[in-house]
């Protein structure tokens, strides 16, 4: 039951509801219990004044003693629910309450309004109230001074705070349960799009990729996944279809050479020959052999890249060496394509690297400039030091590319026509091998070429490569 989020958020929901509501709850109660207790005090305080200013009235008048006074003071004022009484010290003089039932004001509380002089508040226990608030006044009389006291039980100020909490006690679970259940309703109407977003995330599959998750609210924050997802199942897609372009492309690929190795195998094998025949098959044989061997080791670099099984071996050594001894080894192809190879002079450039890598890939560009350059042509390599990379040049006179293939020259299989790159033995992997080298040396690749006026393919690797394997 937890483990569904509508449930989570709505126990949240109501917890911190619950405890802010209890917190709101006890600073009111507290807000009136103060409010109310002052307001009694102010009321025997005015009280106990009339009365004070009653007695003052009576005994400058009268001229029979301050009993008779006090008595016809407490007369002349009534007060529902107030008990009022008068003393000569701690002596009453006269009071409002029953004569069975003499009001006991303690005597420090007394003391200390003859001590203040004016006014002290006390809670007064009597002995058939179950509480009271009394006020005590001094009243200066001809001379002498008499105490008024105001005396109020708190029965009644007792049940209306017992009534306020008695709406607490009813109304706090009432509004926890309304919190309850508003909650639900609220994270099961919020997460109603995640709902349907779930439904129809279950609905994909590697069949129908193309779908796309519906966004209803663009701005918020499931709008946000919404496209977010999406988002990933556009890569997705396209990480399908570039699987199944390389699944069928090296199929193809792949059944050439072998459909190749099989005829000539049926044909030798099929009646007797003189051995000339037979070493003319196994030579034809041997060559697709070794062009399926290029192939499967081709694309067994490509998927230990494409899986991050390939890190880099780095380590230090001079480019422009490397650059060399690849235009060495090239130069022998290129010779015998009746196609010039030249290197152009350069200082030394130390760099940090993966050695075999940078080696395959410019023995790439070097055979690919040379197999798309007729006799008669050359190629050119040039390395040189920019400010803040390394630039590796190589150009060719050769048939040059369309400017529509241009940018597809890297991709995997990919040919411009593919009846040529499969008489002159390419697999149509060397240039995507030779990108992915680059890139895993955080550089690019770049090509620039028109139909019938050459290529040139520019390498360009940072010039302080730090030591990471590629991602």
């Amino acid at each position: 039951m937890l483990k569904r989020v509508r449930v989570r958020l709505t126990l949240w929901y109501v917890t911190l509801f619950g405890l802010l509501l209890a917190a709101f709850s006890i600073f009111v109660y507290i807000v009136l219990s103060r409010t109310l207790h002052e307001k009694l005090d102010q009321s025997l305080l005015n009280a106990a004044s009339v009365v004070a200013a009653g007695f003052n009235s009576e005994a400058a008048e009268a001229d029979d003693g301050a009993v008779s006074s006090a008595a016809q003071a407490l007369n002349e004022i009534r007060m529902p629910g107030v008990y009022l009484a008068i003393f000569d010290g701690d002596q009453p003089l006269a009071s409002s309450f029953d004569q069975d039932d003499p009001i006991s004001i303690p005597k420090d509380m007394l003391s200390d309004a003859y001590a203040d002089g004016r006014t002290s508040f006390r809670t007064l226990e009597h002995y058939r109230w179950d509480g009271a608030r009394a006020v005590v006044t001094v009243s200066h009389t001809k001379g002498k001074d008499y105490l008024i006291a105001a005396a109020e039980p708190l029965h009644d100020l007792a049940q209306q705070l017992e009534s306020i909490r008695n709406v607490f006690y009813f109304g706090f679970p009432v509004s926890l349960l309304i919190a309850t259940c508003g909650g639900f309703i609220l994270a099961k109407k919020s997460l109603a799009a995640v709902v349907i977003m779930s439904n129809q995330a279950e609905q994909i599959s590697s069949r129908n990729l193309n779908e796309r998750l519906k966004v209803t609210n663009k701005g918020d924050e499931l709008g946000h996944l919404a496209r977010v997802f999406n988002d990933l199942l556009s890569r997705l897609d396209q990480s399908f279809e570039s699987m199944r372009a390389f699944m069928a492309d090296a199929s193809h690929e792949l059944r050439t050479p072998l459909s190749i190795i099989r005829g000539e195998a049926d044909v030798a094998l099929s009646q007797e020959r003189d051995a000339s025949e037979y070493r003319e098959a196994l030579a034809t044989i041997q060559d697709e052999a070794r062009r399926l061997s290029r192939v499967v080791d081709d694309m067994m670099a490509l998927a230990r890249a494409d899986a991050g099984q390939r890190p880099l071996r780095v380590q230090e050594f001079y480019l422009n060496d490397l650059v060399e001894e690849c235009c060495k080894a090239a130069r022998v192809l290129a010779l015998h394509e009746g196609v010039s190879l030249t290197l152009e002079p350069s200082s030394d450039i130390p760099y940090q690297g993966d050695e075999d890598l940078l080696r395959r890939m410019i023995l790439n560009l070097l055979d690919n400039a040379t197999k798309y350059t007729p006799s008669g042509g050359s190629v050119s390599v040039k390395l040189e030091r920019e400010p803040a990379n390394i630039k590796i040049t190589v150009s060719d006179t050769g048939i040059g590319i369309p400017v529509e293939s241009a940018p597809h020259v890297f991709e995997r299989f990919f040919r411009v026509d593919s009846a040529r790159s499969r008489a002159e033995g390419g697999s149509g992997l060397g240039l995507a091998i030779a990108k992915w080298v680059a890139e895993a040396h955080e550089g690019s690749i770049g090509v620039n070429s028109a139909l019938g006026a050459g290529s040139t393919f520019t390498v360009r690797l940072p010039g302080q490569r730090p030591t990471n394997e590629p991602g």
